[in-house]
C-alpha cells in the first residue's frame, strides 16, 4: 500500500483490505476514500458487546455467528459495522462479503450519526442485507433499538425496543430474539 500513500481518494477494496490494523481506530472505505473513526466510547462498546453475545447465543444453534467490528465488503464500499450476524467466517478471512450477512447493527455515536442513520442503511439495503438495527445512545438517556427489515429494496421499521418493555423481534426470517434494553446498558457492581 506504500504506493498509495498520500492519495486523497481512489482507494479500492484491495487497498482497504491490505491496510495494517490501527489499534483504537476503525478505517472504512467510502466512495474511494479512507475514513478513520476513533475507537468507541465504553457505553457504546458495552451495548455492542452485550447485544452481540445475545445475538450469538440465539443464532449459534442455527449455524450462524454474531461478530463485532469486522470488515464487510458492501459493493465497492468497505464498512466496519458494530455487529453482524453472518454465516461462519474463516479465521484467515480479512473481510467478509455482504452476501454472508443476514443482520447488521450500528450503535450510533456522535461522530458516526449521519453515516449510521443515512448512508450505511442505504448501502446495506442496496446490498440486500435482510435486517438492519440502529441503536441510538442519547447522552443521559437509555438506548433505543430500531429494528428494520428489507421490504422491496428499502428498510421498513418493524419494531422499536426501549426501556418500557422487552420485545421479541426477528434476527433472520426463522430466528427471533427477545430484547431487554435495560440489560444492555446496566453497569455491573
Amino acid at each position: 500500500m506504500s504506493s498509495a500513500a498520500g492519495r486523497l481518494d481512489g482507494y479500492t477494496l484491495a487497498d482497504w483490505e491490505a491496510l495494517e490494523p490501527v489499534e483504537g481506530h476503525r478505517i472504512e472505505l467510502v466512495h474511494g476514500r479512507l475514513v478513520v473513526n476513533a475507537a468507541p466510547a465504553p457505553r457504546h462498546q458495552r451495548v455492542a458487546d452485550r447485544l452481540c453475545r445475545l445475538l450469538d447465543d440465539a443464532v449459534a444453534p442455527h449455524g450462524l455467528e454474531a461478530l463485532t467490528a469486522v470488515g464487510v465488503r458492501v459493493g465497492q464500499l468497505g464498512y466496519i459495522p458494530d455487529i453482524v450476524v453472518c454465516t461462519p467466517v474463516d479465521d484467515d478471512a480479512i473481510t467478509i462479503n455482504s452476501t454472508s450477512v443476514t443482520l447488521v447493527a450500528e450503535v450510533v455515536s456522535p461522530s458516526t450519526a449521519k453515516t449510521d442513520r443515512l448512508e450505511k442503511p442505504a448501502a446495506y439495503a442496496a446490498a440486500s442485507i435482510p435486517i438492519y438495527w440502529r441503536i441510538e445512545l442519547a447522552p443521559g438517556a437509555p438506548p433505543v433499538i430500531y429494528c428494520y427489515e428489507l421490504d422491496n429494496g428499502v428498510y421498513a421499521l418493524t419494531a422499536t425496543a426501549d426501556t418500557t418493555a422487552t420485545i421479541t423481534t426477528r434476527i433472520t426470517p426463522d430466528i427471533s430474539v427477545t430484547l431487554d434494553v435495560t440489560a444492555l446498558t446496566a453497569q455491573r457492581t
